[in-house]
């Protein structure tokens, strides 16, 4: 079925500017209570909010492609030729995950929860395919697990208290920015029964062990989580971290920002690069459904090739060898992928950096679009070990849920990290209007911790 082309929204007095001033306030672009994108959404909540969206061509095409139905089987896992490759992976038998910490989290929460509620949330083990069943619209597509607008306050703190146990503390921020950013954005279109701080879903998958896999899924709009623990080893992903707007201007919360480093590292690479470098990296300085091809570009994921439902994509190396930067370029690339895996517990992101590391040599750097301090682009980093991309959703007639979204204008952002025989992505940026999100995943071919 072949992709719509536009989100379905567009009215004819939707606001345009000029690439010059893409990065116009966000409350410029937010539409009125009665535009079709939002009208009605105060008295909805998430899944009535997805029923009405199935009565309109656009939406009901993307709920139809993210449907449990619709999942990738079997899975084989993200790749340059359609081919595994074996043998680029080392675990540790103790690579520092804080397995005991996320034990003892999950027991707590348990410990909180009806019989009824146990048996919501418990899913048989890490190999069932609904732990690769993620999304990131508002859009409550597959309900499963505890939805935690439904839930006490009590135990959202207890889930929260999961989250914060198996990541970073600056990773474990950067989720709970994303929460706030939701929040504010319900807070702005009036719609709090759809978007709030609570609009995701916790699964757990499996038991959780000191030795065996297990792990779970938190996901919703713009955040979606998914960690898996095998004794002291551990991976994170698919997980997608977004935020729109791309900042909170009231409240408590005012000022708070997400993701400056993953915008501004890959931007400054970019500028810095040698003009030759620059032109081999570039694959189009288009960035719209008419620049690309229709498997590369449609009006929801728009340039993003790594998101849901894009387990088994095939994807060939493109852009420039990395191995052909000079010094100082080759320590951006390392830096955008520990900012891009910042929710990793140190010890772990250490060695997960060693094996990217390991694979510099083999990696390529592929860019869309134009790269001045004001301009949306694309890129992605692609190696045997990682896929990271990041797409700066300057939107096709209405990308988006709440930001009024033109070709012209710089909206929203998003990336992806998939470790290749794992499943990983990640990414973030955008400027001062509209959306931004930074999605990163990773998972063991096979669910299995060994040498390949």
């Amino acid at each position: 079925m072949a992709h719509p082309s536009s989100s379905g929204f567009v009215q004819a007095n939707d606001p345009t500017a000029p690439r010059t001033d893409a990065t116009i306030p966000f409350r410029d672009l937010i539409p009125s209570p009665t535009h079709p994108r939002i009208a009605g959404i105060e008295q909805h909540s998430a899944p009535s909010w997805c029923d009405s969206r199935r009565k309109i061509d656009a939406p009901a095409w993307l709920i139809k492609r993210l449907e449990a139905k619709n999942l990738e089987k079997p899975y084989r896992g993200f790749t340059a030729d359609g081919q595994v490759q074996e043998g680029v992976y080392d675990y540790l038998e103790d690579e520092g995950a804080p397995t005991d910490e996320a034990v003892a989290a999950v027991g707590r929460l348990l410990g909180v929860l009806s019989g009824e509620q146990r048996k919501e949330i418990a899913f048989e083990s890490v190999e069932v395919d609904d732990f690769r069943l993620w999304s990131n619209p508002e859009l409550y597509i597959n309900p499963g697990g505890l939805r935690l607008d439904e839930c006490s306050s009590e135990i959202q703190t207890r889930i929260h208290d999961v989250l914060k146990a198996s990541f970073s503390s600056e990773g474990y921020e950067k989720v709970y920015g994303c929460c706030i950013t939701n929040d504010f954005l319900g807070h702005l279109v009036n719609g709090k029964g759809v978007l709030n701080e609570h609009s995701y879903n916790f699964r757990l998958f499996g038991t959780p062990s000191l030795t065996q896999p297990w792990g779970y899924s938190f996901f919703g709009h713009h955040l979606c989580l998914t960690v898996l623990f095998s004794g002291k080893r551990m991976v994170i992903g698919p997980t997608f971290l977004g935020a729109e707007p791309d900042r909170v201007d009231e409240g408590p919360y005012k000022g708070l920002r997400l993701f400056q480093e993953e915008e501004m590292v890959s931007l400054r690479l970019m500028q810095s690069l040698p003009r030759e470098l620059q032109e081999k990296a570039t694959l189009s300085k288009g960035m719209d459904g008419k620049s690309l091809a229709g498997d590369r570009w449609n009006p929801f994921d728009e340039r993003h090739l790594g998101g849901a439902r894009q387990d088994n994509r095939v994807l060939p190396y493109e852009g420039c060898p990395v191995s052909e930067f000079p010094a100082e370029q080759k320590e951006d690339i390392l830096t955008l992928f520990k900012a891009f895996s910042s929710y990793y517990p140190e010890k772990v992101l250490e060695r997960r950096l060693e094996v990217f590391r390991a694979h510099l040599h083999e990696t390529y750097f592929a860019w869309i679009g134009s790269f001045g301090d004001q301009d949306p682009y694309y890129y992605r980093v692609h190696s045997p070990v990682a896929y990271m991309e990041l797409d700066f959703h300057c939107g096709s007639k209405l990308f988006g849920l709440v930001m009024d979204n033109k070709p012209e204008l710089s909206l929203r952002s998003s990336a992806s990290l998939r470790r290749r025989n794992l499943y990983m992505k990640a990414g973030g940026r955008t400027f001062y209007a509209g959306r931004l999100s930074i999605l990163t995943t990773e998972r063991p071919n096979l669910l299995h911790f060994d040498s390949t």
